[in-house]
């Protein structure tokens, strides 16, 4: 009997399926994801798979350059059937990995077919598909309705005019799209070359002079607020390490003033500015009901010809060392002291130290519960055993019915069967938390559907 991914694959005992029925047909609530917002305002439309799943996905990039691919097939020139032969190829020698589960998921939900990817498949998947879609149906737009997604919030910088957040606002879209403040380059990029031609930009979209911390707090604030007042919920950061030291205001001054001037700046000087902007913006985050995710230990563009060739987010990322755990406290008691930690939600890409993290920010817990988290299974970690761990770190240290459950993290307008994938891990594991007499089966039903979508609706204030 062929039982390859049926109705209850991840669905790993009786109870899991019983819990399933509760939550399957629950809406999504994507509190992170990197879909374009202009892409969402105009309904861009999609024609095959090659450009719906493989024209931003370095998941599946990778994987396809571990298969042996050119790069002209990956990111290159190649036409879209030929890119998706390729990834077919490897497709079936992916078994186990979670791309290979989340594409047979979503070959099932969006164009009913059952059958695996791999070489022999391919062109009659790659036919099928292309036909369904030949109509136009397969839009941003469309393609988010058919998901049963209630919130989206994408991921753009404090420079960003949001001028399709709002075209999507004033349309009859009846999906809330909000956007996430994203402030990396302000406050992370003070090292980088392109870092005084963004101050250029910064200063014209707020008209605000940043030749001070004084104009930098100041642009910050502005465009703070103006994201709140365009419906903004939540922000985010990418700190590949953590700032060793927690600067004053006239250390993140001097540093900003030599980077401007053309000075190179040490390394404590970098860490006293990035530390010093994070404590600011997040009290202005709390002022605004704006909560912080951090995301951290995440070792970006290693290879260099491969950056020469592909650019950034190409699949040339890997886990860094795990994140200075006193750093982090010294941060986030900092931004207590401040009277300005807001919700936060603490990613790791580098699972090690979850017993520190999920430790430390259970010191500085406080109103409504649960207002720091320990953030869902990221990227390298958001296949099925990445999952479970997460799940059994949060139930170990803490309360696992706070968590806010799972986000795309995603580029695809597709990729919404990763909500369904958490979900069926989910109750795989709360079932057997039932099965083995640890918890009780109406509690457990009340929990799957709180981590499904009522806590992320409570912890980003949308009711």
């Amino acid at each position: 009997m062929n039982n390859f991914f049926d109705k209850n694959v991840f669905l790993g005992n009786k109870t899991s399926k019983k819990l399933y029925k509760e939550v399957k047909a629950l809406p999504i609530f994507d509190y992170h994801c990197h879909l374009s917002p202009k892409e969402i305002a105009e309904d861009r439309k999609f024609y095959n798979l090659g450009e719906l799943w493989l024209e931003g996905d370095h998941y599946k990039w990778r994987l396809m350059r571990a298969n042996g691919a050119d790069e002209e097939y990956v990111t290159g020139k190649a036409d879209y059937k030929s890119k998706f032969f390729e990834f077919a190829k490897a497709a079936e020698n992916a078994a186990g990995n979670a791309v290979y589960h989340w594409i047979h998921l979503e070959l099932k939900k969006y164009f009913c077919i059952d059958k695996p990817l791999n070489s022999d498949t391919a062109e009659e998947i790659w036919n099928k598909t292309k036909e369904m879609m030949k109509d136009g149906s397969f839009s941003a737009q469309k393609l988010i309705l058919k998901s049963n997604v209630e919130a989206v919030f994408t991921t753009d910088d404090p420079a960003d005019t949001l001028e399709y957040h709002k075209a999507i606002k004033d349309s009859s879209f009846p999906v809330r799209v909000s956007p996430s403040c994203r402030p990396d380059m302000a406050i992370c990029g003070i090292t980088k070359p392109e870092f005084k031609a963004y101050i250029e930009k910064a200063e014209k979209v707020s008209s605000v002079k940043i030749d001070s911390i004084d104009g930098m707090e100041e642009f910050l604030t502005k465009r703070i607020k103006f994201f709140a007042e365009n419906g903004c919920k939540v922000s985010d950061i990418s700190l590949t390490t953590l700032p060793t030291t927690v600067g004053t205001k006239e250390d993140a001054d001097k540093a900003l003033k030599a980077t401007l001037s053309g000075e190179e700046i040490t390394e404590k000087m970098t860490s006293d500015y990035v530390s010093y902007l994070l404590v600011f913006v997040a009290k202005e985050y709390k002022t605004n009901d704006i909560a912080q995710q951090l995301h951290m230990s995440a070792l970006r563009n290693n290879n260099s010809n491969l950056f020469a060739k592909a650019g950034a987010d190409s699949g040339n990322d890997s886990v860094a060392k795990i994140a200075d755990i006193d750093a982090l406290r010294n941060l986030l008691d900092a931004m207590a002291k401040n009277n300005g930690l807001p919700k936060t939600i603490v990613y790791t890409l580098n699972n090690a130290n979850y017993y520190e993290l999920a430790t430390m920010i259970g010191n500085f817990w406080g109103e409504n519960g649960g207002n720091l988290q320990l953030g869902a299974a990221w990227w390298f970690c958001d296949h099925l055993e990445g999952i479970k761990e997460q799940l059994k770190m949060c139930s170990a240290t803490g309360l696992l019915g706070k968590f806010n459950g799972m986000l795309t993290d995603s580029r695809s307008f597709t990729s919404y069967a990763r909500h369904d994938y958490f979900r069926r891990i989910l109750c795989t594991y709360v079932g057997g938390l039932v099965e083995n007499g640890e918890f009780e089966e109406n509690a457990a039903k009340k929990l799957v559907k709180n981590l499904s979508i009522e806590n992320a609706r409570n912890f980003f204030s949308i009711k």
